[in-house]
């Protein structure tokens, strides 16, 4: 009798670890992982000229997953990160998220930081009924259908609609917009000019860089001809601080406007000065001393990531990949799955949830949770909230 309940033990003992962490899915193979860990994959820009923006993106993942695992992690398993270099091409995540979800089988995803990266890789991820949640900001690639994609920053139309309210208080009536010819510049224009049509704004003049451009004097020359109130700037974040100051030295002294990319430090350390009186649109700001934040939940935040990694974010990347994988985190726990359908099913009910950007709510959104943002201003190497 005793060597049969010994049997019958040793039986259910294997059995649970056959069912553990990582298999909770027929979907999901135990091949590439192991089952006491949860696997959730990352590709972003890791090299060249966005490698700043990637690297804290991953830092703020890997800090939420630290801080995972030292509470026991999600449902009882531990988490680690794999990640690959997209090298922001739309090529390169195609083969990074293929890699992701047929080779290392990971549970769930948070990439990319480039919109049209996340557009490139999206049937991928969607056939293999994987959650991706992404920080790019882009309206484009939630507009085409998918059901596993999700956002965890509100996107580029939010920004366009408070520039466009804040641009006719301030009576701004002419403006013209210089934009990276890549499909985020594109998009932000749009949507920005869309957001102008109910107020009586005129647009002058309508240039384009490539990124990593560092003339734009021929363009400028042109948007200066135009005389407008205002210029849109609408790139990426890496370009934002050599068009600024380019923008001013060829005499431009008006308002600039722009995403939520004038939050990086980076830029007032290029443009100077001459960031005086930029007015963008953004969810938080990164501060080098905690202390400076107002909100509760940045100032931690900030105090744990310098902790860990040494200085403050290089971007507000990081806080998108903080919150993005938080709330994975809290769809693995409340629907008890680490993939598929469920986890999806979960990830959209997640409603109320109070993350670095603000209050989330995905029910009904179609994979957005927040639309809120607010506009501040560049002054004296200083960020005030605009009133």
């Amino acid at each position: 009798m005793k060597r049969t309940l010994s049997w019958l033990l040793c039986g259910t003992m294997i059995l649970g670890l056959l069912i553990g962490c990582g298999n909770n899915n027929d979907t999901q193979s135990s091949e590439g992982s192991s089952n006491d860990t949860i696997k959730i994959g990352y590709f972003g820009p890791l090299t060249g000229g966005s490698a700043q923006l990637g690297q804290a993106a991953l830092n703020g993942a890997q800090l939420a997953v630290n801080q995972l695992n030292e509470k026991g992690g999600i449902l009882g398993c531990q988490v680690e990160i794999v990640s690959y270099d997209d090298k922001s091409s739309p090529e390169e995540a195609v083969k990074a998220a293929t890699k992701l979800v047929q080779v290392d089988k990971v549970n769930a995803i948070f990439g990319s930081l480039h919109s049209a990266n996340v557009q490139a890789a999206a049937p991928v991820v969607e056939e293999s009924q994987t959650l991706l949640v992404s920080g790019g900001t882009s309206p484009t690639w939630l507009q085409q259908g998918y059901t596993y994609l999700f956002r965890s920053i509100a996107n580029a139309n939010t920004a366009s609609k408070q520039l466009a309210q804040y641009a006719n208080d301030e009576g701004l009536k002419k403006i013209a917009t210089f934009t990276s010819n890549d499909e985020y510049g594109t998009s932000g224009a749009d949507a920005f000019k869309a957001a102008c049509a109910d107020y009586d704004i005129e647009f002058v003049a309508a240039e384009t860089m490539a990124n990593g451009d560092r003339d734009f004097t021929g363009q400028f020359a042109k948007i200066n001809a135009a005389s407008p109130d205002a210029v849109l700037v609408w790139c990426l974040s890496d370009d934002m601080g050599a068009v600024t100051k380019q923008l001013r030295q060829s005499g431009f002294s008006g308002t600039i406007l722009g995403p939520e990319g004038y939050s990086m430090p980076e830029i007032l350390n290029v443009a100077g000065d001459t960031a005086n009186g930029v007015c963008f649109a953004a969810q938080y700001l990164i501060y080098e001393d905690p202390e400076e934040a107002q909100d509760e939940n940045m100032r931690v935040f900030l105090e744990d990531y310098i902790a860990e990694f040494g200085a403050a974010p290089a971007s507000d990347n990081a806080c998108r990949a903080y919150d993005g994988i938080n709330m994975i985190a809290v769809a693995m726990e409340d629907s008890g799955a680490d993939h598929g359908q469920e986890l999806r099913d979960a990830y959209n009910d997640i409603d109320g949830y109070v993350g670095l950007a603000g209050t989330f709510s995905y029910k009904g959104g179609n994979g957005e949770g927040i639309d809120v943002m607010r506009i501040f201003r560049i002054e004296d190497g200083k960020y005030w909230e605009a009133e």
